[in-house]
Formats: C-alpha cells, structure tokens, sequence
C-alpha cells in the first residue's frame, strides 16, 4: 500500500474549496488539492494533465504485469513440452470443423 504524503499547505476544507473554487481550481494545477471533511480527506483535486498521466502510468503497469504473467504460463508449459503430446495439423483442424 502506498503511503499517501500530505502538505498541510495543500489541504483544503470542503467549505473553503466552495467558496473559492476558482482559487482552488488554479491552486490544483501547482500541486494536488487535498478536500477536507471533519478533518478527514474526502476527495483530492488535482490538474487534469496530471491525471491522464497516472491513468496512463496505471495502464503501463497492468500491461507489463500482463505481459509478465503471460511470459510465466509460457515458460512453465515450454518446461513440460513433449513434442509427442502435441496435434498434427488435420487433428486440429477436424477439431476446428466439429
């Protein structure tokens, strides 16, 4: 789990944030916004740039996760490969046909 690192300085209470949301909206674009609520952290604002870029860091690393995953199951069934065990081409294709 990722420890989430807070400056007091980019914390905001949700009346605050409403009552300044041009302000907050232009303070988002240097750093995150942090949105209080009874003194807990209800919601984060932040640029739009910056957004796009961790969903497309997300997206990166579900796909080497993928990528890694896929790399495994391959290399464990290369492991327990025996060529006689395998279909010649009319078996697969009678196969395709049913």
């Amino acid at each position: 789990m990722v420890t989430l690192r807070i400056d007091r300085r980019n914390m905001v209470s949700s009346s605050e944030f409403v009552r300044n949301f041009s302000a907050m909206l232009d303070k988002s674009k240097e750093s995150p916004l942090f949105i209080m609520r009874n003194n807990d952290i209800e919601g984060i604002m932040m640029d739009i740039e910056e957004y796009e870029m961790l969903l497309e860091k997300i997206e990166y690393l579900e796909n080497k996760l993928e990528d890694t995953f896929i790399e495994e199951v391959v290399a464990k069934r290369k492991q327990n490969f025996d060529i006689k065990d395998s279909l010649k081409e009319d078996e697969i294709m009678d196969l395709l046909d049913e």
